[in-house]
């Protein structure tokens, strides 16, 4: 059995929450000795002065979640392994939260699942829906093949809770997500959720995803939309400068890490020639001085291996983070062009119909112009809804 450390009920593993202009405040530390900070209360690149933010519900500013997960176990054996997530959740006065205290268990399979109901809901909305951790074909395989549990397995499992846990945190920031009714089910139903087939690495789903984005691309490439907005403009700009910067930032904490395990080992090493040679030394005084400095090379050692995983944890999963969350945005921006491509369809549907309407009247073909004319008012109910609708609620409800 794979376990991580079980903790919840120390008070702190369970931060207390700070309310920051009306947001719910989460702590996003992995060490719980450290101060937490206020936490802003959206991710905002430049201010449109166009649109104005929706105000969020009265009982959300109100109210208070935290979400921890930290132990996991592996279950089954073979090709049925898998392992499950402990997701401890502590609410106050969060509407249709009936307790104050959730603890429940779930596979990985179930937050891909929850990301994929949560896309299909509110992205095309202009929502941005935080995205889950990316499969892994190499874990999987580790997961199902080994038989006993080994240090990479248990590393991969810690590291995967973690992401995990700053996924589930961040729908609960938003003031949407976090009271949609199938987060509310993932967060609180003890029962295991049913099995979402659509998420599996090699499924029939996964190769329609991989050809739908294929599709996009090329949707991209052949649709040219004209930039009236210089707002949305500017906020793409500063995307892509933002993503090549914090691009160039993880390879240095990668690079910094990668040091960091170097040094571990060389440390290592001159620890252990300071034994021999202590343990060789016929002064017993200067054997006793190699002894001491053997032990503080041993502590130099074990920090530095700290802070290699505090590098890791800290600095290197959060800034890939923030690179998926403008992925993320980007895709976002794109389902704004989607809905122009299909407005502009919508408009050469309607004035196609126009003219075939004409040329019925013309040849005096009136059951066919009849037939036209209610065909046209279906085309321009859509274009209308397409309009108000969709183009409304990206302009007022996007992030």
């Amino acid at each position: 059995m794979i376990a991580g450390n079980d903790t919840l009920n120390d008070p702190e593993d369970i931060a207390s929450l700070k309310d920051t202009d009306g947001m719910i405040a989460v702590d996003l530390h992995l060490d719980d000795d450290l101060p937490q900070p206020s936490v802003p209360t959206k991710l905002s690149f430049i201010n449109n002065p166009n649109v104005n933010d929706p105000p969020a519900p009265s009982h959300y500013l109100e109210s208070q979640i935290e979400i921890v997960i930290k132990q996991f176990e592996k279950k089954g054996e073979g090709m049925n392994a898998y392992i499950v997530y402990k997701v401890a959740t502590i609410t106050q006065n969060m509407q249709g939260y009936i307790d104050r205290e959730y603890v429940v268990w779930r596979r990985f399979s179930d937050f891909l699942g929850l990301h994929e109901k949560l896309v299909d809901k509110y992205f095309y909305k202009g929502y941005l829906v935080p995205a889950a951790p990316e499969k892994s074909i190499a874990a999987l395989t580790r997961t199902k093949m080994n038989t006993s549990v080994d240090d990479n397995t248990n590393e991969f499992a810690e590291r995967r809770a973690r992401g995990l846990q700053r996924f589930c945190r961040r729908i609960a920031r938003h003031p949407k997500l976090v009271f949609d009714c199938d987060f509310r089910d993932f967060l609180t139903m003890t029962a295991s959720l049913p099995k979402a087939n659509s998420t599996v690495a090699l499924s029939g789903a996964g190769v329609k995803r991989m050809f739908k984005t294929v599709g996009d691309v090329f949707s991209k490439m052949a649709f040219h939309m004209d930039e009236n907005d210089r707002w949305f403009e500017a906020a793409q700009q500063q995307m892509e400068d933002m993503e090549q910067n914090l691009g160039k930032l993880l390879r240095a904490v990668e690079s910094l890490s990668s040091y960091r395990r170097e040094l571990i080992s060389g440390t290592d090493s001159f620890s252990k020639a300071l034994s021999m040679l202590s343990s060789c030394e016929e002064n017993t005084s200067l054997a006793r001085c190699l002894s001491h400095l053997t032990e503080t090379y041993e502590n130099i050692d074990q920090l530095h291996g700290m802070q290699s995983d505090k590098d890791c944890a800290l600095l290197a999963e959060g800034i890939n983070e923030q690179l998926q969350v403008i992925c993320t945005l980007k895709e976002l921006f794109f389902e704004r062009v989607k809905i122009w491509q299909n407005w502009q369809g919508a408009q050469q549907n309607l004035t196609r119909k126009r003219e075939m309407k004409a040329r019925h009247e013309l040849s005096g073909r009136t059951d066919k112009a009849n037939q036209i004319v209610d065909e046209i008012n279906s085309v321009c109910f859509s274009s209308c809804m397409i309009v108000i609708c969709e183009w409304v609620s990206l302009f007022l409800q996007f992030l």
